[in-house]
């Protein structure tokens, strides 16, 4: 800046002229701008740019990339923040199954990275032996029971003993199903209940017989709309819904079968193999904390989980924590 009287450089801070002595008040000096305010608009824009960087690529951990890498970096498919990190060494340490639907992208990428196995074949084998043990589990639990194993025939409702061979009313039919069903002429029991929901379309054991036959000859979608009409027609027929349930664990269906195993809780608070049921859906469906709830549930009844299934949910658990 100079001097506005005798126009001598004297620096950008004087207040006074220190070769004439004259006041420079009103002089437009620039301020010095603080380190931070020099600095935030470059921080500002570095910012903006490794958020909307995040958005197009997936960073992995957990895994040694190609590079001998602690890490690996890939593009997303589409711009969004969904999965933007992955751990690979959390998504390979619960089943394949619960990571499928809790971390889908995480999967697609590893798969799609060869860090684990892809194909149809692959997730058919992994989904089957989940089925298995969960299967398995289930059958030592109801096991440790101490009751005797219920075969589907018996759960058939009407009454052989009183059937009428002259009557055609829908109760005949529906008692001539359950003798054909108990004789394994299923397709003849399928016709008997059909023509006895035909003559009483409100007639839910009808519905609920066909659906246990469906089951058996495994045309689950069949089953599945029996077992529906029955509860419309009978809202309190806790056994569809236990038996609906099941066929959707089947059919990998998790939400809809937890649906229906808290309906059937909720009118048979006391049955223990209803909760563990639901137990083995929250974990199939990779929701531990819900599983551990209902695992509490069953042992304040005095009951044993399988130790094999407790092992697993216990490790899975901490493994999300």
């Amino acid at each position: 800046m100079n001097c506005k009287k005798c126009k001598k450089h004297i620096g950008d801070k004087a207040e006074k002229c220190p070769y004439c002595g004259a006041s420079q008040e009103g002089s437009k000096r620039k301020k010095q701008k603080k380190w931070h305010e020099r600095t935030s608009v470059t921080l500002s824009v570095t910012a903006v740019l490794i958020i909307a960087g995040l958005g197009f690529i997936h960073i992995i951990t957990g895994i040694v990339s190609p590079y001998n890498l602690p890490f690996d970096i890939t593009f997303k498919k589409t711009f969004g923040y969904r999965e933007t990190f992955i751990n690979a060494k959390k998504i390979m340490a619960i089943p394949y199954v619960a990571a499928k639907v809790k971390y889908p992208i995480g999967c697609e990428v590893l798969q799609r990275l060869d860090y684990i196995e892809s194909g149809n074949v692959f997730e058919t084998a992994m989904t089957e032996q989940l089925k298995e043990t969960m299967n398995e589990w289930q059958v030592e639990f109801e096991e440790s029971l101490n009751k005797l194993k219920q075969q589907w025939q018996d759960q058939l409702r009407g009454k052989i003993e009183s059937l009428d061979t002259y009557s055609d009313s829908s109760e005949t039919n529906n008692n001539r199903g359950v003798d054909a069903a108990v004789q394994g002429q299923y397709e003849t029991a399928i016709s008997e209940f059909t023509r006895a929901c035909r003559k009483n379309p409100a007639y839910a054991d009808a519905y609920y017989n066909r659906g246990l036959v469906y089951v058996a000859i495994g045309q689950l979608g069949e089953a599945i709309s029996d077992f529906t009409q029955t509860i419309e027609i009978t809202p309190e027929f806790g056994e569809a819904y236990i038996h609906r349930g099941n066929i959707y664990v089947t059919m990998n269906k998790y939400d809809q079968a937890i649906s229906d195993f808290t309906r059937g809780i909720e009118m048979e608070p006391n049955r223990a193999e209803i909760y563990f049921r639901r137990t083995l859906a929250f974990f199939a469906k990779g929701n531990y904390e819900n599983a551990l709830q209902d695992v509490k549930k069953i042992q304040s009844m005095g009951l044993q989980i399988p130790p094999g299934f407790l092992k697993n949910l216990e490790k899975v658990s901490q493994i999300e924590r």
